[in-house]
């Protein structure tokens, strides 16, 4: 790569020349933090000069995320929100009171430390790591949102020391890196524990004892949302409530002082859950990806109103398809797809492992959209699932 390289040729460079998770899944997990250490180093170590809160979570994570910047942008707050995958523009990631980094920024960044970079060899993930930690440093922002990208103690964001820690769920999902069991998922996901930081968990939490004997362990302070069936009144989707009640009580573990209005919906500005993009026919984008976040959907999918159900799948190559499928909604039209995604499956072997007659498939996911959208009813429901980057795709599409 030359140093005079556009932003476009530079953030192709960082897909293409560096393993990235979201292309490549397993191969690009980097089973240390030796890389980020390296290259933060090099930085000055800017992780150790911004207030950060650290989340991590098989489902959840994104939504608690959102919803806690939102509450301190809301309340006055310089904050900083470190996320992922994005589902338009990579800068979508690194984002400071809603202005997605720039592209400038992201330009003269790769200009300074590529060379310096060279050696080491970070993946995708890590140089993006490093980009957000230096870029919230150099904007003096007050606090900070940091999501895991996969996992937690192995993790390239896990070389913060963060005012708080907080775990959202703990379910079954890329086994093949994080381990084939909810124990062994468990123990990942509470490597961002640290010594004498006071950890959160989500109201559903799987394997508690776990989690509350490392809390011990590091004298870090364990705090529980509480798992009362109160009634929140607001248009949010129920499973949405849950991930509102942690980040409440983030906030009111931190700040206390922090006024919070009653409905949910007035905190949450993500993109790809339970969306809905048009009314007649009812269109919704989710992007539940593995078995809880399926059984989600399908108990979400009773409380609403419409005459037939249009199911849009495609999943990745990478997923335990024989929980995720056995958990499906009932519908009368199932139309399987794939994405553009490297790590997509193909939607043939998707119908074997369906083996479901009515099913149609489609290489394309334009002419599945289309298709459906053609045959479908105004009172009938679309729903786009199984995957981010399915969801990422018809957003760019036709959104």
């Amino acid at each position: 790569m030359k140093n005079n390289n556009s932003y476009k040729e530079i953030v192709e460079f960082l897909y293409n020349q560096y393993p990235v998770y979201q292309k490549q899944g397993k191969k690009a997990y980097k089973p240390d933090l030796n890389n980020i250490k390296k290259i933060c180093e090099i930085l000055g170590n800017p992780q150790e000069s911004i207030k950060t809160i650290h989340v991590a979570g098989t489902n959840g994570k994104g939504s608690v995320c959102n919803i806690i910047y939102n509450i301190y942008k809301k309340n006055g707050f310089k904050v900083g929100i470190f996320s992922s995958p994005h589902l338009y523009d990579f800068r979508e990631r690194i984002v400071i009171n809603d202005e997605w980094i720039s592209k400038k920024y992201i330009t003269d960044f790769y200009k300074s430390n590529f060379e310096l970079f060279e050696k080491i060899k970070p993946s995708f993930f890590e140089w993006t790591t490093a980009l957000a930690f230096n870029y919230f440093k150099d904007n003096n922002t007050k606090i900070n949102i940091i999501e895991t990208g996969l996992g937690g103690r192995l993790d390239s964001t896990n070389i913060i020391t963060p005012e708080l820690s907080i775990i959202t769920t703990i379910g079954l999902d890329h086994q093949n890196i994080l381990g084939n069991s909810l124990e062994k998922i468990a123990k990942e996901k509470a490597g961002i524990i640290k010594n004498n930081i006071p950890t959160l968990v989500g109201p559903e939490i799987a394997k508690l004892e776990i989690l509350t004997n490392i809390c011990k362990e590091k004298n870090a302070k364990l705090f529980k949302v509480d798992h009362s069936k109160n009634k929140i009144i607001s248009k949010l989707p129920n499973y949405q409530l849950n991930n509102w009640k942690t980040a409440k009580k983030a906030v009111n573990i931190l700040n206390p002082e922090i006024f919070l209005k009653e409905d949910p919906l007035d905190y949450i500005t993500l993109k790809g859950r339970w969306q809905i993009v048009e009314k007649k026919p009812k269109i919704i984008l989710d992007i539940g990806h593995n078995k809880e976040g399926i059984k989600e959907i399908k108990k979400q999918l009773r409380l609403e109103e419409y005459n037939s159900l249009h199911l849009v799948l495609g999943f990745s190559n990478d997923k335990n398809l024989d929980e995720i499928l056995k958990n499906l909604p009932e519908a009368k039209h199932i139309y399987l797809t794939k994405s553009k995604n490297e790590r997509a499956l193909d939607p043939e072997i998707l119908k074997t492992k369906l083996n479901k007659k009515t099913s149609l498939v489609f290489q394309d996911f334009r002419a599945a959209f289309l298709k459906i959208k053609g045959m479908a009813n105004e009172d009938d429901l679309i729903l786009v699932t199984g995957s981010a980057f399915l969801v990422s795709d018809i957003l760019k599409e036709f959104y």
